[in-house]
């Protein structure tokens, strides 16, 4: 089927898309929170490897998802180099920092769930899944805290801005006095 021929999502499919899109980002980040904070804990071995292998189905479902998407949201972002130096020559458009993180996140992520997996049986490649592990972390504290200053955040952070200058100067002018 050509892209000229595809048919659109129906209305339900469309409905479906973004609750099923923050119901996979719900599955992701819990996995991966559970996983980081049972690590290195003993006692809790059975969780963190649950926790990872969840992670690692969701990567892989979600990388099949995409393979055979049509629309958004399932269709993988395309990073490029040549869309960035559009964007930052235009400024229109999604910003391309969105493709660049999910590229970013699913490396990662996927890298450190895989080398858990394959540090059950081979021991070496331990200190591997725990550099990725660490590295993932920084991706995803990047990830959301962009998320965050694009959806809204740019509001709330001037917002904040504007009562932390307000306060300084009205402290300095009652100092000055």
């Amino acid at each position: 089927m050509t892209e000229t021929t595809a048919r659109a999502p129906t209305p339900a499919a469309r409905r479906l898309a973004m609750p099923a899109m923050r119901a996979w980002h719900a599955v992701i980040a819990g996995g991966f929170l559970v996983a980081y904070l049972s690590g290195d804990s003993d006692r809790l071995y059975i969780m963190h490897q649950v926790a990872g292998y969840t992670v690692l189905a969701a990567v892989v479902v979600r990388l099949l998802v995409a393979a055979f998407a049509r629309t958004v949201p399932w269709r993988m972002p395309r990073a490029s180099l040549a869309g960035t130096r559009e964007w930052l020559r235009s400024g229109r458009g999604r910003h391309p920092l969105f493709a660049w993180l999910a590229l970013a996140l699913f490396v990662t992520v996927g890298a450190a769930a895989a080398s858990g997996m394959a540090a059950h049986w081979l021991t070496w490649v331990e200190d591997l899944h725990e550099g990725l592990s660490t590295v993932s972390l920084w991706v995803v504290l990047g990830h959301a805290g962009f998320i965050l200053v694009m959806v809204g955040g740019k509001r709330h952070l001037s917002a904040l801005w504007r009562r932390l200058t307000a306060s300084r100067r009205a402290v300095w002018k009652e100092s000055t006095r």
